[in-house]
């Protein structure tokens, strides 16, 4: 018997125990924590399309270009997109300290600044220490999350069971989405799907008559250093991951760099790297140009036009490095029914109504984890909001009722849109003390979860981490940034205490 089957049975012969049954979708880092946390107490299965745990740091090289059965795939049947993963030889944007689980540290040989297949190593013990992968499926997608209360008699006859549980769940094999159709109920339903699925792609007049290879970031791998080599590369956005395709392009790629790379985004992202200490050489010869603005249509089947009016020649390729839309087919296909999400902008970068963007308002049991995009506390603001989900799931804290949560969502969401009036920074931290900070919410997390915070963290991410990190980014410096060393700073073998918040 396989461990797909096991796991999922085990789940399905303990729905009769006084525990509650809880679905976790997705088994990313996210997953991981979520069903450490939770199956202390409770029935969990935790369940992702790819074939063994680690999401997005599970590297895989397929891509709609070279995936043999694109159209039988679940993910893709879905999302429009394939489920990928990071790029290889990725060197994380957060220290160690930022990336690292509660009670777990890192291997000495690391650099301060890991590669993703580090961490992939580092999530693969913290796995196999606390037993965790006796709860997960494998290969399994999730087609649907329905309300119970809300199906039709014909949907609850189709059913091998009579549901009792607040949702029920359709899973299908996710090699094949046509194979291996079964339903679950769960008590509470966990996504932990993230948000770098499905990358968001600008629309663009004309973008039809140019000749070159457009891709998005999510679709950059290693073959397309050879293929920019000596040639114009136009990336569009300028925040992180700009940044380090840049990076790797310009400082990873020996002899094969692009013969000139032109950076276009926004003003305040821009600015900063115009002035670069660090590539000051590559600024001076005209191989980095920094160009505030957006691209206003395609001009020819080589150039295009900025909203001032100017044109950029001799351009070969373009890379959108224009971030990711939030996606939840498994709800939208039926939230005109169940209405449990409500996106807030044509992009998707937003949606809700969720109290303290995590629960959903509609159905508090509906939780979303990891959906928030934090500034530096990657790894900490996942684990914080396991230990809040499980609590609340163990009920030792409760939330408030549905009206004081939703006149909390709307303070939340207008403070959002004074940013932007579209609401797309409701879900994303920022630098800007206006905004809405990391500290802010890490503040409402503790409030939430009353569990006492652990003052070490703090005092060394707010002391030591984030003032580098400002003074960094502030002079767009982004190759410094990896070049960072703590250890005379930080106990090389340190880990945030368990127990603590």
């Amino acid at each position: 018997m396989s461990m797909i089957e096991e796991s999922e049975i085990n789940y399905i012969n303990n729905y009769n125990l006084f525990y509650s049954s809880v679905l976790i979708i997705g088994a990313g880092p996210a997953g991981i924590l979520n069903t450490k946390y939770i199956s202390q107490n409770n029935n969990v299965l935790c369940v992702d399309g790819k074939s063994s745990f680690g999401g997005l740091w599970k590297f895989e090289d397929l891509n709609e270009f070279n995936h043999p059965s694109i159209h039988t795939d679940a993910f893709y049947n879905s999302y429009g997109h394939l489920q990928s993963s990071l790029y290889e030889d990725l060197q994380c944007n957060g220290c160690k300290v930022d990336m690292c689980f509660k009670g777990q540290s890192y291997n000495r040989e690391y650099e301060e600044f890991i590669k993703s297949e580090q961490f992939y190593e580092y999530m693969q013990t913290y796995v196999k220490k606390n037993n965790i992968q006796r709860f997960m499926a494998f290969n399994t997608f999730v087609e649907s999350v329905r309300l119970t209360k809300n199906l039709t008699e014909q949907e609850k006859q189709s059913l091998n069971f009579e549901p009792k549980k607040r949702f029920v769940i359709e899973l299908v094999q996710s090699n094949d989405f046509n194979l291996n159709r079964r339903f679950l109920q769960a008590d509470y339903v966990i996504v932990c799907t993230g948000h770098y699925s499905v990358p968001n792609y600008p629309t663009i007049p004309d973008q039809h008559i140019f000749s070159g290879d457009i891709i998005h970031a999510h679709n950059f791998r290693k073959f397309k250093i050879s293929q920019y080599a000596n040639h114009h590369l136009v990336i569009y956005g300028a925040a992180l991951s700009s940044q380090d395709i840049v990076l790797i392009l310009l400082r990873k790629s020996g002899n094969l760099r692009p013969s000139k790379i032109t950076v276009i985004g926004d003003k305040t992202l821009i600015e900063p790297c115009q002035k670069s200490e660090a590539y000051s050489s590559e600024i001076a010869q005209g191989r980095l140009v920094y160009k505030s603005g957006y691209i206003a249509k395609y001009n020819s089947s080589n150039s295009l036009v900025l909203d001032n009016g100017e044109i950029i020649e001799n351009v070969d390729f373009v890379l959108y490095a224009t971030g990711y839309q939030y996606s939840y087919p498994f709800l939208e296909k039926n939230n005109s029914v169940d209405n449990l999400i409500q996106f807030y902008n044509q992009r998707k970068n937003s949606f809700g109504p969720l109290y303290r963007r995590m629960f959903a308002i509609n159905e508090p049991n509906l939780i979303f984890i990891g959906t928030v995009q934090t500034v530096y506390q990657l790894q900490a603001c996942l684990e914080r909001q396991a230990i809040i989900a499980s609590r609340y799931i163990d009920k030792l804290i409760q939330l408030p009722d549905q009206k004081e949560m939703e006149k909390s969502f709307q303070q939340d969401f207008e403070e959002a849109k004074k940013l932007n009036q579209d609401g797309r920074y409701y879900l994303r931290t920022s630098e800007n003390e206006n905004g809405f900070t990391d500290q802010k919410y890490t503040q409402q997390l503790q409030e939430l979860a009353q569990v006492p915070f652990d003052e070490e963290f703090i005092k060394i991410h707010n002391e030591i981490i984030a003032p580098r990190y400002n003074y960094i980014f502030k002079h767009g410096n982004y190759p410094i940034l990896k070049q960072q060393d703590f250890k005379e700073d930080i106990n090389p073998d340190y880990a945030p205490k368990e127990g603590l918040f």
